[in-house]
């Protein structure tokens, strides 16, 4: 499998230091951190009257992961990586799943809106996280083209669909709740979402780990088909490869019975792009492109 190194060291500047490190002992999101940066970023802006700056929100943003709590987002520097992805494609339509408080939001949403899309649609299942992303994306000027959804994102895809409002994904960056990325993608899948040249882009492919996707995704046609016709368990229940930390992130989040048997048939072309997470520690990007439906 091709492994990429991420992109030149002069590139990855607009983060100029890393952040706190995770909480390992207690929690380390949901604790008011996410109230506490919107209303430090808010005062901020308002101190300098500099709205409706996207740059200049992310560089609050990581301001405040590096000097007062560590903040789980992608960071500038994997960042960079989906980034430099939409400017080579320009989707019209680019949703995420996994908003958290709004960092890859405004970045790619950015991204699209100067590229010349229309639509960026961020799934994120929980309303607080949702409600400060949204706050946050409004102060950068970005709420003209992003949408939130919120609740399951395996639930209200299916209702996206059927709705009428979610028919083509040009560009798709998953960041949610690790084992659901499989099961996510199959719904994509299934509702014929993805065609030839959907480009998706998976955080947390190192750190924490998603053993899941990257099979799903490395893996040809018949590959596929063979384990689909073996069985490999339920949908709905974590890939006990998942370390139990990352199981039991979210509360009943596993409980999701929204499923989809996908398209054994697709495929795709992937490949790792080796970087870092904002406090420094491993990750990377996997980028996988649909070559064949």
């Amino acid at each position: 499998m091709a492994v990429v190194e991420a992109i030149s060291e002069g590139q990855l500047q607009t983060q100029t230091g890393i952040y706190k490190a995770k909480e390992e002992d207690g929690p380390f999101f949901n604790d008011g951190r996410e109230e506490h940066l919107l209303e430090y970023v808010r005062q901020a802006l308002e101190s300098s009257h500099s709205f409706k700056n996207p740059k200049e929100v992310l560089r609050l943003i990581d301001d405040y992961g590096q000097q007062h709590k560590y903040l789980m987002n992608v960071g500038s520097k994997k960042g960079q990586i989906v980034t430099d992805l939409i400017t080579q494609r320009k989707p019209a339509c680019m949703i995420e799943f996994g908003s958290y408080i709004g960092y890859s939001t405004i970045l790619f949403s950015d991204a699209v809106r100067r590229g010349g899309g229309k639509k960026y649609i961020s799934f994120e299942r929980d309303a607080k996280f949702a409600g400060v992303a949204g706050a946050l994306v409004e102060l950068a000027g970005l709420d003209d083209i992003v949408t939130f959804v919120v609740g399951s994102s395996s639930k209200n895809l299916l209702a996206e669909h059927a709705a009428g409002r979610l028919q083509v994904v040009d560009m798709m960056f998953l960041d949610h709740y690790k084992p659901a990325y499989v099961r996510d993608l199959k719904i994509c899948e299934s509702l014929g979402l993805i065609r030839a040249g959907t480009v998706l882009a998976a955080d947390n492919v190192i750190t924490p780990g998603n053993p899941s996707y990257l099979e799903y995704v490395r893996s040809s046609p018949r590959e596929k088909e063979r384990k689909a016709t073996e069985g490999s368990g339920s949908e709905t229940a974590a890939d006990q490869r998942f370390q139990q930390r990352t199981i039991n992130q979210y509360d009943n989040v596993e409980e999701d019975d929204a499923v989809a048997p996908g398209n054994p048939g697709m495929v795709y072309e992937s490949y790792l792009v080796q970087s870092e997470e904002p406090t420094g520690d491993p990750d990377g990007i996997e980028v996988t492109t649909c070559v064949g439906v």
